[in-house]
This record gives structure tokens, sequence and C-alpha cells, in this order.
């Protein structure tokens, strides 16, 4: 077995991101003895990646540092760990238990973490120029000083993509004073996947009420940029073509996991455990995951919400700690999906897994009116699988909330209905 020259075991854990952190906090919390290492692509210590396209920033010649250090991170100056940044991982020999390493090093472990996250979806490899548009995507810490950059001095953007990342940079862009451009070639409007068609085109129509040009099916694909950039534009550079952000998706980062005969179809499958089969010292953890739903009986699922990334993160580690012989047995995978965003003033709260339901019942409010706050339940089989609730303010909270406590109390891997009251039907 490959141990430190201390005897100590090695544990190995790919990725920088939230969920990698979390990990190697929680071996650290049951006590185990070991060097704990933790490879990165980016060259900065974990960060809190939502908060990219939360706030709007002055403009500054400080701006780089200014988002670095609101996007910090507590724990993430933790002594106990070693940090190898700038260092890919290029390939994984599970049985022989050996990552090779960008750098022509191999590393030898005991445990191993993979939380190698995911990569933006583009129709073109890279960043770059075309004839009138700088394109880019967003994911690190290095896009989001380029495109706040861009922002503060355009007058336009177009972003392709009506998902978590795309409103939440139309409504950036809007505070910032752009002229904005969204197109939506797939769905009908905003979070279409997970909250279904009728709130996808409320919230469209919520768009173009606050000055953006919002644009569906063969209108957007009208205007899709369909020549491949070239000569990527230094983050300096005059800002002369105007920016072309996509924000269609991800990509689950398992190229180097290849060869290892693992079920790497949408991520790396894992048991309720985080446990990758059939390895007993290998852990998955974060957006790359692809585990037993909690809430449907024989499905799998992988959620890319930066909760999801600290519940898995938690139980990967623990799960690891304990197969090294460290701390308890672990619980398996229970975990309560939530998440919130604001786009254009309005909070935007889902809890659940709207996406399996079979219909919607709107509790509270009017679809038509979201400013004045609107309580939407998602069923399966008459029974409450998510929740979403949209509102300018709380006029609906306490509402919310009981549906939520409902939505607690619903057996796990069971679909007992949970009670919903609704006021209309739409």
């Amino acid at each position: 077995m490959p141990s430190a020259v201390d005897g100590r075991p090695r544990i190995g854990i790919v990725g920088s991101g939230i969920a990698g952190l979390r990990a190697a906090k929680a071996i650290l919390t049951c006590k185990a003895d070991a060097r704990i290492v933790i490879f990165g692509d980016e060259a900065h210590r974990t960060y809190n990646r939502p908060g990219l396209t939360k706030k709007r920033y002055p403009l500054s010649d400080a701006l780089d540092m200014t988002i670095a250090e609101d996007v910090k991170v507590n724990g993430a100056e933790n002594d106990a760990l070693t940090w190898r940044l700038g260092t890919r991982v290029e390939a994984a020999d599970l049985r022989d238990r050996i990552l090779h390493l960008s750098t022509g090093e191999t590393f030898e472990y005991d445990g191993l973490v993979i939380a190698a996250g995911v990569r933006p979806r583009a129709s073109f490899r890279g960043d770059g120029e075309c004839e009138l548009h700088t394109h880019r995507t967003l994911r690190g810490l290095g896009d989001a000083r380029y495109i706040h950059h861009r922002l503060q001095t355009s007058d336009k953007v177009t972003l392709v993509g009506a998902g978590f990342v795309a409103c939440e940079l139309a409504s950036l862009a809007r505070e910032y004073g752009c002229e904005v451009l969204m197109l939506e070639a797939l769905r009908r409007g905003p979070f279409e996947s997970v909250l279904g068609e009728r709130v996808a085109m409320a919230l469209g129509r919520w768009l173009v009420q606050h000055g953006i040009r919002f644009l569906t099916g063969d209108s957007a694909r009208e205007l899709l940029c369909d020549v491949a950039p070239s000569n990527p534009e230094p983050a300096s550079g005059p800002p002369d073509r105007s920016l072309f952000i996509e924000a269609i998706g991800s990509v689950p980062n398992v190229e180097w996991l290849h060869g290892n005969g693992l079920d790497l179809s949408d991520g790396v499958r894992v048991d309720e455990y985080m446990r990758v089969s059939p390895w007993s010292n290998v852990f998955a953890a974060g957006d790359i995951a692809r585990y037993p739903d909690p809430w449907t009986v024989g499905n799998l699922t992988r959620m890319e919400f930066w909760k999801n990334a600290i519940d898995t993160g938690d139980l990967a580690g623990r799960s690891l700690a304990s197969a090294l012989g460290y701390g308890s047995a672990t619980s398996r995978i229970g975990y309560f999906p939530s998440m919130s965003t604001e786009v254009l003033g309005l909070r935007i709260q889902i809890a659940g897994n709207p996406k399996i339901s079979d219909s919607m019942e709107t509790v509270c409010g009017d679809l038509d009116q979201l400013d004045q706050g609107v309580l939407v339940a998602y069923l399966r089989e008459g029974a409450m699988v998510g929740a979403a609730y949209m509102d300018k303010g709380a006029r609906f909270n306490s509402s919310y909330i009981r549906l939520l406590k409902s939505l607690r109390e619903r057996p796990e891997r069971a679909a007992s209905p949970a009670p919903v009251t609704t006021s209309r039907s739409r």
C-alpha cells in the first residue's frame, strides 16, 4: 500500500473547489492522521464560485484584488493541507493507486477523493474573437475578472442560454448599464429544465419587463454566432468587439479517469456513501458525482448546486476516513436540495427536486405578477417533491417555510403524499 515516508496514509483530493475542501476538512475532523494533498487546475485556493456573478463592482485598478478578496472561503488557508495549485491530474490508475500529474510527476495514494467538478459547455473550443464578438465562458476567477471588466466598459453583451449563470450575468450586466441580448434556442424561458415551461415563460416575461431583449427558438438561432473564434484577446486588450458569453450548461471533468472501467456517462457514478465502485478507497463529491437520488427509488442524480458540493464533500470525506479506519461508520446520502438566486430584483428559491415532478400547482400568487410573489408546489403522483418561491419581498415566506417542512418530512426514498393547499391552479 502506498504511504508517506513517516508511515501516514496519503490522501489525494483532485479538485480545489468547495467539495474538495469540505472533504479534506471532514477527514481532519475524523482525526485521521494522514497527509492530505489537494490538486487544483487554478492558481487559487478554494473560493466562492457562485459569488462570481452576484455583485457589481466599481471601476477600479484593483478590480482583480477586490473580487478575489470578496469570494474568499473560510478554511481555505488550512496549514494542515498540502496544496498543489496550477497542477492538473492528467490520468489516474485506480488499480495501482497512482495519479499522473501535468508536471510529469506521479502521486501514489492510499485514499482518493474525486472532486474535479465541471467545465462550461461551449459551441467552440476556447475563448477568442470572431469578426463581431469576443467569445467567453465563465467558470473560474480569471474568467470573472475579465467579464466584470468588460461589463464595466462595454455598451452591449450577448448571452447564450437562460440558466442560472446566464440569468445572473444578465442581471449583473443591466446593473452595469449594458444593453443585454439573451438567446435561448432550445427552451421557452429561464430554468425550464428545473421549473417547467409555465414558470419559465413567466420568468422570460420578467426579463423583458426589465429591459432585456430575450429571444427563443428560431429567433434566437438566427442570431447565434456560427463563426469559430480565434486569436484570444488578453484581458487588458481594448473591447472593440461586443462581448458574447455562452452559458449553455456544463461538462463533467472525467476524461482523466478513462481506462478504469468506471461509469462516466454523466459524471462519476457513486453509491449512497459517495464510494466509486468497485474501489473501497475512492470516493467522489460535488458537481461531478452522480449518486442514488434519495427522492426517487432507482434513479441517479447529479446536481450542480453549492449546497450539494458542501454536503457530498462532507460525506465523501467522512466515508473515506471510515474506510481507512478513522471515525465511525457514516450514514448514507440524505441530501435535501435547496438553492436560491436573484434575477433583476426577483428572489428565486427552489427546494426539493422539481425536475422529477409530473404536475405543478400554484399555492399562492399569480405567475403573471411575479413581483407580488408566487409560490409553486411540484407533485409526482400526488406527492409533493419540490417547491419554488419567487418574490421581490417576503409576502409568502411563512407559506414557503411550511412547504419546506413538508418536504423535509417526506420519508426517504418514498413517495408518501405531502399536503398541499392551493389558492388557485393555473
